[in-house]
C-alpha cells in the first residue's frame, strides 16, 4: 500500500486569478476614467450613461479584448497565455501613449498623469511576472475549474490502471 499522498495535477490558481482580473479590468478602467472626469455626480445613471456614450470605438475594442482574453484563459488553451501577454503589451502601449499624448481637456491633467503612471507600472509588473512564469501548465486535462480529483498521469496509480486494461 502506498502511504504517500495521492498526486494530482495542480490547478493554476494564478491563471484563474489573472482571468478574473482581465474580465474586471474594463469596468475598473471605465470607473476610474469617469472618476477623473471632474464631474461631481458622474455615478448617477443619466450622467453615467451620457459618459458611456463618449467612449470611443477604439477604447471599446481594446476593453473588449481584455474581456475576451479573460474568457480565453478560462477555456484553458495554450494559445490563451500568448493572447494574455499580447493584450498586456497592447494595454502597456496604450497607457504609455496616453501618458504623453492624451487630451488634457477630457480628464483632469494631474489625475491623468498619476493614473497613467500607476497603470504603466502595474501592467509592466504583471508582464514581468507573466514572462517569469513563461507558459503555465494550461492543459484541458487538468480540469482546474472542476472539483473532481484528476490524478497526475505520471503516478503509479495511472500506470497500474493502464496495466489492468
Amino acid at each position: 500500500m502506498n502511504n504517500t499522498p495521492e498526486a494530482s495535477l495542480k490547478k493554476p490558481l494564478g491563471v484563474y486569478a489573472m482571468a478574473i482580473l482581465f474580465i474586471l479590468a474594463p469596468l475598473g478602467n471605465i470607473l476610474i476614467s469617469f472618476l477623473g472626469s471632474g464631474l461631481a455626480n458622474w455615478y448617477e445613471p443619466p450622467i453615467f450613461m451620457a459618459l458611456l456614450k463618449t467612449i470611443s470605438i477604439f477604447d471599446w475594442i481594446w476593453l473588449g479584448l481584455l474581456i475576451l482574453t479573460g474568457v480565453l484563459l478560462f477555456i484553458q488553451h495554450k494559445l490563451s497565455w500568448t493572447v494574455a501577454i499580447m493584450s498586456l503589451v497592447v494595454v502597456l502601449g496604450i497607457n504609455a501613449f496616453r501618458l504623453f499624448q492624451a487630451d488634457p481637456n477630457s480628464i483632469e491633467p494631474n489625475f491623468l498623469k498619476i493614473f497613467s503612471i500607476l497603470a504603466v507600472v502595474t501592467t509592466l509588473g504583471v508582464l514581468v511576472i507573466a514572462f517569469y512564469f513563461k507558459f503555465p501548465y494550461i492543459d484541458r486535462r487538468t480540469k482546474w475549474t472542476s472539483t473532481e480529483h484528476n490524478p497526475d498521469r505520471r503516478t503509479e496509480e495511472r500506470d497500474s490502471e493502464r496495466r489492468k486494461k
